[in-house]
């Protein structure tokens, strides 16, 4: 009698085995989820985005009171001339809408680049002049500067104003920024003694991003002054 050999199919598939996952194990799975997510958070955090919300008028009318933004920290942690990153990450350039922090109020205020170190700013008759140049602001709030005069016979730009007078030509020190809100008629900036020059360290960021409100969602650019290339 010949001997029958039965060998396996090749296209028949194995049953589908299925087990049964303890609880136990689901819950440890969605705790690793959640740190998991929390760590990708603080380092967006920490190292590439934070929120910041405006209060005050001082932006308007590029900001409103209450508008939510995403600031880029990327610029402040790892740019800057002195950097070796400095080709990937750039640095503040005029124009730029920065986040920093004012040691006298301890408060975090929101305004614009004007002038960057090595640069001469002058304000004459409301308009600023950077290099001997009157630069064209066409993000400014409606209405104009009124000067007031000191004690000492100078004009200052707005009331209490100490550190920049009418006229007056500064110099931005290495490492320094210039800066003013867009609502020159009510804004505390470089104008201002208690703030005058801002260090680099004391930025903590550029404005890239409003998420909030809806209606104005969308990239925020900085402004770029073509009239001081030429």
């Amino acid at each position: 009698m010949a001997e029958i050999i039965i060998e396996d199919n090749p296209f028949s598939e194995e049953p589908e085995i299925v087990t049964s996952k303890p609880a136990g194990n689901s819950i440890v799975d969605l705790l690793q989820t959640v740190v998991i997510a929390l760590v990708i958070v603080i380092v967006i955090y920490l190292f590439i985005m934070t929120p910041n919300e405006v209060k005050g008028p001082s932006m308007r009318e590029t900001f409103q009171n209450a508008d939510l933004l995403l600031t880029n920290k990327m610029i402040q942690l790892f740019g800057g001339k002195n950097s070796p990153l400095y080709v990937i990450f750039g640095d503040y350039n005029r124009g730029d809408v920065v986040v920093f922090h004012e040691m006298p109020s301890d408060s975090d205020f929101i305004k614009r680049v004007i002038a960057v170190a090595g640069d001469t700013v002058r304000i004459q008759d409301g308009y600023v002049y950077i290099n001997g140049k009157m630069v064209d602001e066409p993000y400014l709030a409606n209405g104009s500067i009124d000067p007031s005069v000191d004690n000492k016979g100078k004009t200052r730009l707005v009331a209490g104003q100490t550190f920049a007078y009418e006229g007056e030509e500064l110099t931005v020190p290495e490492g320094r920024f210039f800066v003013m809100g867009d609502n020159r008629n009510n804004s505390k900036d470089s104008r201002y003694s208690e703030v005058g020059f801002v260090k680099r360290e004391d930025l903590k960021g550029k404005v890239v991003f409003r998420y909030f409100p809806f209606d104005r969602i969308g990239i925020i650019q900085g402004h770029t002054y073509p009239e001081l290339e030429k």
